[in-house]
């Protein structure tokens, strides 16, 4: 049985192999818009449920997590209003509770102007897709997790956060021929390899889900993109490990795209920051860096809570930049830092 079996492996691997197109990527729908759990309905949305929305949407569009944390996005966050096209609420009865929720869209034009001033670009709605395949043990025995199934509910919706079209496989009698549970159990990459190749993804992950006596999830998977095999592992509930697992796997599916015009993050001269607690601090000490001569270009490259680091290409030496600020009072030299790259960071303090 099992010559048997592995025969049909190998002769699925080749049929599809010589039939099989390259992959397309998947179309991804609702960009901008997102919806909110609410109490109730009310005459318009407040401030706050605006700007949640505002940043789950910059999320999807962007794909980077990060993006939030960017001085520009954080300035425009005071004013998310501006951003939004219209609202509206629903309500529908789920296990004989009233859910009602906010539907909040967003003008697209704007939402990627302002992407676009973060040195981000956009991803659009072709995406690459991600096929999944998902077993747990369910009452002592293994067994492929059903499409309405809390994970795959829970697998969705987290998918669609981080705007990542996902496939599950059809369970027919080919895959069936292909691969069994106990594959997908043991993580076994050709079988994995072998029986996603009909649907053309772009990448795979073959995941099991295992529960403990206390409660606890274990999330074991492979994950399988250009010829590559990356393990994950993962534990908590069953919304933390798969949100751990699409958020792990979007990373780094996305970064190709928005990354390319981040080169200015790698060049330059690296500049900190700290003690920069409010938007006018952040206007003060950049406007004063960009107007030294031997600043050409200031870029914004992360914030961590007061801290700021800047990345800046000059028309000069570095000493020159070091000279040119030590004549401000409003900036005080601190001690010389390292990234975790072991590069130089020339830190400051704003006195402002």
């Amino acid at each position: 049985m099992d010559v048997l079996r592995t025969y049909c492996i190998t002769l699925l691997v080749f049929v599809f192999a010589v039939v099989t197109p390259v992959a397309h990527a998947g179309t991804m729908s609702n960009l901008y818009s997102v919806e909110l759990p609410v109490n109730a309905e009310t005459q318009a949305p407040t401030d706050a449920q605006i700007t949640e929305g505002l940043k789950q949407v910059l999320v999807k569009v962007s794909g980077k997590r990060s993006l939030n944390t960017h001085p520009v996005i954080r300035q425009q966050l005071q004013t998310p209003s501006t951003f939004l096209q219209q609202f509206s609420f629903t309500s529908r009865i789920i296990a004989g509770q009233n859910v009602t929720r906010l539907l909040l869209d967003y003008n697209s034009a704007a939402v990627d102007h302002l992407i676009t001033q973060t040195g981000v670009k956009p991803l659009g709605i072709q995406r690459p897709t991600l096929l999944v395949w998902l077993v747990s043990d369910q009452q002592g025995y293994q067994d492929f997790v059903s499409a309405d199934s809390v994970e795959i509910n829970l697998l969705n919706s987290t998918a669609r956060a981080r705007g990542l079209p996902i496939q599950l496989p059809l369970l027919d009698l080919q895959d069936q021929t292909a691969i069994q549970v106990s594959d997908v159990w043991g993580l076994f990459e050709d079988a994995v390899q072998a029986s996603s190749i009909r649907y053309r993804p772009d990448a795979v992950i073959a995941a099991r889900l295992q529960k403990s006596n206390s409660g606890v999830i274990q999330l074991e998977a492979i994950f399988l993109k250009d010829g590559k095999v990356e393990r994950l592992s993962y534990s908590g509930n069953a919304e933390s490990v798969l949100t751990q697992m699409v958020d792990t796997i979007s990373d780094q599916l996305f970064n190709p795209v928005v990354s390319h015009d981040l080169s200015y993050f790698q060049s330059g001269v690296a500049v900190k920051v700290s003690n920069i607690n409010s938007l006018s601090n952040y206007v003060q000490m950049t406007d004063f860096l960009k107007s030294l001569p031997v600043v050409r270009t200031l870029k914004p490259e992360r914030v961590m809570g007061g801290d700021v680091v800047l990345r800046l290409e000059l028309d000069g030496s570095e000493q020159q930049l070091q000279q040119a600020i030590g004549v401000e009072p409003r900036i005080q030299a601190m001690d010389q830092q390292l990234d975790l790259n072991g590069f130089k960071i020339l830190s400051y303090r704003w006195q402002g």
